[in-house]
């Protein structure tokens, strides 16, 4: 029978079957070399998504790790999914797989229902859940996050009872995910743990169990720019970092080594190439449809008016990743708009422009969602009509990023990456949160909102940056956006694969081989990443010789 003539679901399921088995025919030579190891350490892979593209990935990373420093792996998944378990088989010889829906059923939900009534109870703001730790859970972030991110929601009134009892069940979700964790975790003592999505309950959980366990956890996440993946280490000491920050060592090491004029213009060059040349977030087509205008374009394409400093609050996605890293000024990031804009309405010697964050498209065609504009709503029913001097530029903008720019005098974030990008052009940028770049010098970064509302005032009196204020900039986006980007030649994660025209792989992982008909075996890339992984130091992996750093000294060859 033609897989075209069976019911769909039964095609699809042939379908991810043969993917599957593509890659373990692929990966056969270099898993049949390798002998079987009595294996000395445990890594514990988090994927509770069990997609097939990001699985690949994380059972090639097993694969090395268990053929250079005889780790066995242990798979976290949802629930029993051959396809996928046959992915991780394909590269591993020594892998096991638990079940956390399984897990989870061992766990009596009623004491954790009823201490989490108890801990909300007394809790009136967002704020205050958000603050809810217990036994070293971040118990408040995780549900809330779970809370903001279904519901696509920018701000949640916890007075509304509807709202309030869901906020009271993903807490108490929280609360039995982490006894389950911590039996799980306590049973298995990895030595590494390895997760993609790391925030949300009960990944959330997961990542906590470990750390708190005194497992090291690595995060491994698509970079800005396209064909690399990024790698973040986590201990309990740095647990809210966001995974694109530089460690204070790293950080260090970057500003002591030499910097020249043809590195100042090479990073300049850069910024402007990833809004211009489409690479840059390209998995989420932020640079789609974008025209590249001068500045006497772009200003005519906004109607602003002549000679007139500009200010651009650059709005984040409001229920994104809202309570994952650092410490926020504001509740949420409703909150920091909302009061952002109503300190610019008072400051009406600036134009201003709220620019609605592009990833909003894509953001709503991944969630099958009519494109909102929530930021729009949000300030409307703060203040109803803007001013002249405030304007608002849509996610579906076409002007360019790279033309906001060059005419773009000061800018307005929370932790951002245009914090990082525009004073790299002298220009200075407002903060409203740490656990990014914030106090590294280069950032403008008010401690309280009196202090923030103070600054907005008067920023129009701000002067542009000093050349070394500009230098520093230069030197932490080269580290940060440059050389921690890990370019893959091992392996391709493609977000626009559309393999056998499924929806289930729009993205897929696909094997790069050294040469034309050799058989795959890791690169430098997977070797590199596996040493790394093993050697619990830096906590940074950056694309450049270790030792020119003097912080990481090259690893040695693999032992047993």
């Amino acid at each position: 029978m033609a897989l075209g003539s069976l019911p769909r679901r039964l095609r699809t399921r042939a379908l991810l079957e043969m993917d599957a088995l593509r890659f373990r025919r692929a990966l056969g030579a270099w898993r049949a070399a390798r002998p079987p190891a009595g294996a000395r350490r445990t890594l514990l892979i988090s994927d509770l998504f069990m997609m097939t593209a990001t699985a690949k990935v994380e059972a090639l990373i097993a694969g090395t790790l268990e053929a250079r420093h005889g780790f066995r792996s242990v798979v976290l998944l949802r629930q029993r999914e051959p396809v996928i378990e046959r992915i991780y088989r394909a590269a591993c010889r020594d892998v096991e797989f638990r079940y956390f829906d399984a897990l989870l059923a061992a766990e009596d939900p009623a004491p954790h229902r009823a201490e989490a009534a108890r801990l909300l109870a007394p809790l009136g703001s967002i704020a205050e859940v958000a603050a809810l730790e217990l036994e070293g859970f971040r118990t408040g972030r995780n549900a809330l996050s779970a809370v903001f991110r279904r519901r696509r929601a920018g701000q949640i009134d916890l007075a509304d009872p509807a709202l309030r009892e869901e906020v009271l069940g993903e807490i108490a979700a929280s609360l039995r995910a982490a006894a389950t964790m911590r039996r799980l975790v306590g049973a298995l003592r990895p030595d590494r743990a390895l997760f993609n999505e790391r925030g949300y309950t009960p990944a959330g959980e997961v990542f906590d169990a470990c750390l708190l366990a005194g497992c090291e956890a690595v995060q491994w996440f698509g970079a800005p720019s396209s064909e690399s993946l990024m790698y973040t280490r986590y201990r309990l000491d740095n647990r809210g970092m966001h995974p694109m920050a530089l460690a204070p060592a790293t950080w260090a090491a970057i500003k002591a080594r030499p910097w020249s004029e043809a590195d100042d213009a090479a990073v300049l060059a850069r910024i402007r190439r990833n809004y211009t040349g489409g690479g840059w977030y390209n998995r989420q087509k932020l640079q789609e449809g974008k025209v590249a205008l001068s500045p006497a374009e772009t200003r005519a394409a906004l109607d602003l008016p002549p000679g007139k400093p500009v200010a651009v609050i650059f709005a984040h996605i409001l229920y994104d990743a809202t309570f994952f890293y650092g410490e926020s000024l504001f509740a949420d990031y409703q909150e920091w708009l909302v009061e952002t804009v109503r300190h610019a309405i008072a400051n009406p010697a600036l134009t201003w422009i709220v620019k609605v964050h592009p990833v909003n498209v894509w953001r709503s065609k991944m969630d099958g969602a009519a494109m909102e504009q929530l930021e729009a709503a949000a300030l409307a029913r703060a203040f109803g009509a803007l001013p002249d001097h405030v304007r608002l530029m849509p996610a579906d903008t076409p002007v360019n990023t790279a033309s906001l720019y060059a005419i773009t005098d000061y800018g307005l974030t929370v932790r951002g990456t245009v914090g990082m990008e525009l004073p790299c052009f002298g220009v200075p940028v407002v903060t409203a949160g740490t656990g990014r770049y914030s106090g590294l010098g280069f950032t403008l970064d008010p401690p309280t909102r009196a202090e923030f509302a103070d600054l907005l005032g008067r920023l129009h009196d701000v002067p542009r940056l000093d050349p070394a204020t500009i230098r520093l900039a230069r030197q932490h986006y080269n580290a940060a956006l440059n050389l921690r980007p890990q370019p893959m030649t091992s392996f391709l994660l493609d977000f626009d694969a559309g393999t056998f025209g499924l929806p289930e792989l729009r993205q897929n992982t696909r094997l790069q081989a050294a040469s034309q008909g050799e058989a795959w075996r890791p690169g430098p890339d997977l070797e590199r990443l596996a040493d790394w992984i093993e050697s619990r130091t830096p906590l940074d992996l950056l694309a450049i010789a270790d030792q020119d750093l003097g912080v990481f000294p090259r690893a040695e060859e693999p032992t047993g």
